[in-house]
């Protein structure tokens, strides 16, 4: 019991140490492809955004979009600990909480850090799943903080996948690595019932979609 409890402790710190070094290593040896090109600096610039991608996707955003004062909403299980280490070594903020446990604080303070002028992200089908099935976090969020709500995909040709409930993908040394944002979705505040399922279905398919666009990019089989 005392060394489940030591591993608990330092097990996220040296995730944290190692890992995000380990990941820019890696992410240089990657071939790139942003949709737009300007990707990095549309980010940067502008009205604070709501971006959303798959939760078994998240490692190449993490790394190519770092320093970007983006704020990733992260769960409290035990591998969001690791993940919330690993983020922050990499330059991003983080509010912990997820659907299970801390939710309605954790969305509030979401809504704080858009109103000051900062991105929030969010893994819509995390942190337990089911896989690829968008919860309504990150359209809460954007509809109060009044900011839009934009799908990304992820793409990788090669990659090592986890036998995980999100399929966790880490992408190989030299591989293609494609990101795409999608149009912007605006969630109207108020959002409930039928027409909050009717938006989050709209969601959810144009999450598929721009991450097939990914997918097609990484794989060559799109222009």
């Amino acid at each position: 019991m005392a060394r489940r409890r030591l591993l608990h402790r330092v097990g996220p710190a040296l995730a944290g140490w190692f890992g995000a070094p380990l990941l820019r290593l890696l992410a240089a040896t990657w071939r790139v492809r942003f949709e737009p090109p300007d990707l990095l600096d549309r980010a940067r610039a502008g009205t604070p955004r709501v971006y959303a991608f798959w939760h078994g996707r998240l490692i190449p955003p993490s790394v190519l979009c770092r320093r970007l004062g983006m704020v990733a909403m992260v769960s409290r299980h035990a591998d969001g600990e690791v993940i919330a280490r690993v983020a922050e070594r990499l330059g991003h903020g983080t509010v912990r909480g997820s659907t299970t446990r801390g939710g309605a604080a954790a969305l509030h303070e979401a809504v704080q850090v858009l109103r000051g002028g900062r991105n929030a992200v969010f893994t819509p089908d995390g942190p337990r799943g089911p896989y690829e099935v968008a919860q309504a976090g990150a359209i809460f969020a954007a509809s109060r903080g009044g900011v839009p709500l934009v799908p990304v995909g992820v793409g990788v040709r090669g990659a090592w996948v986890f036998g995980s409930w999100d399929r966790f993908l880490v992408p190989r040394p030299f591989t293609r690595v494609a990101v795409v944002l999608g149009e912007p979705l605006h969630p109207p505040d108020g959002l409930e019932g039928a027409a909050l399922e009717e938006f989050r279905l709209r969601f959810e398919a144009a999450l598929r979609a721009v991450n097939a666009r990914a997918e097609g990019i990484a794989r060559g089989e799109a222009p």
